[in-house]
């Protein structure tokens, strides 16, 4: 009979191997994959529920440190990837990632799962139906709001322990008119920083709780992170090759529908 370790690690490659191909195409660093594949594995391993969201989330947001910093390199090298548009998100991304880590104990995500779900469907018809950025009826906000934005995007993905991508991509297009293959890039860049604010968040936010599993580090699972780590650094720089071999036009619209079914998800989950 498999141990538990040997379970975890197997379910967890598996999970990284499917999560590193949307990580590169989409640059969402693979959390929504991720999170509700960790649920699964936790909950069939027999792990606490009252915390295995919490563990999910911080294990999550860690392997998308590593995740980005592959898919980023891989755009970078492609000159997909508009630092100066990534800095000017990553400071608020880091507040909101800090702030999010924080509430996730404290707040019932129902209604913020909600919103969420509905926000995803809402701008999932919107990169549907818009052809380019710059002919979209949105309006595109002053490049010093987006900090603002950024501290939304951090708290929403550190709250749901993912990389940002389904925020930032739509905000880099929409909002600040970048095409699709370099939103992507882009996102990927934004993902680091936050991903390590937020995991380090909920490592300090579960430092002391006494319902963890063996060999956690507050709420992170190193079993886990090494199984999706492994699987995203392969397959990875798959999904990069397919995102600039795409055309943009569909790829838009990939990442739309995309969206949408992330939405439905949250909804009916």
């Amino acid at each position: 009979m498999i141990d538990s370790t040997s379970f975890l690690l197997t379910g967890s490659l598996v999970c990284g191997l499917a999560a590193g191909v949307i990580a590169g195409m989409f640059g969402v660093g693979g959390g929504i994959l991720i999170v509700p594949s960790l649920l699964f594995l936790f909950y069939l391993d027999g792990i606490n529920p009252v915390i295995s969201m919490q563990l999910a989330v911080g294990t999550s947001l860690a392997t998308i440190v590593i995740t980005n910093l592959s898919a980023t390199w891989g755009h970078h090298r492609r000159n997909a990837v508009h630092w100066s548009a990534a800095r000017q998100y990553i400071p608020g991304c880091l507040l909101g990632a800090w702030i999010g880590s924080q509430l996730a104990a404290a707040i019932s995500g129902k209604l913020l799962i909600l919103m969420f779900g509905l926000f995803e469907i809402f701008v999932g018809f919107k990169m549907i139906q818009t052809r380019n950025p710059k002919e979209s009826s949105a309006k595109l906000l002053p490049e010093k709001t987006y900090p603002f934005v950024g501290v939304a995007i951090g708290t929403l993905s550190s709250l749901f322990g993912i990389g940002g991508g389904t925020l930032s991509v739509p905000a880099l297009t929409l909002l600040s008119g970048l095409p699709m293959q370099q939103a992507v890039g882009t996102s990927s860049a934004i993902g680091i920083p936050l991903a390590l604010a937020g995991s380090l968040g909920f490592i300090q936010a579960g430092w002391h709780e006494t319902a963890l599993p063996p060999g956690s580090v507050g709420f992170l699972v190193p079993v886990a992170f090494a199984g999706i780590v492994a699987g995203t650094l392969i397959t990875t720089p798959i999904g990069v090759r397919l995102a600039h071999s795409l055309d943009p036009a569909r790829l838009r619209k990939g990442f739309g529908f995309f969206l949408l079914l992330v939405g439905i998800k949250l909804l009916w989950r």
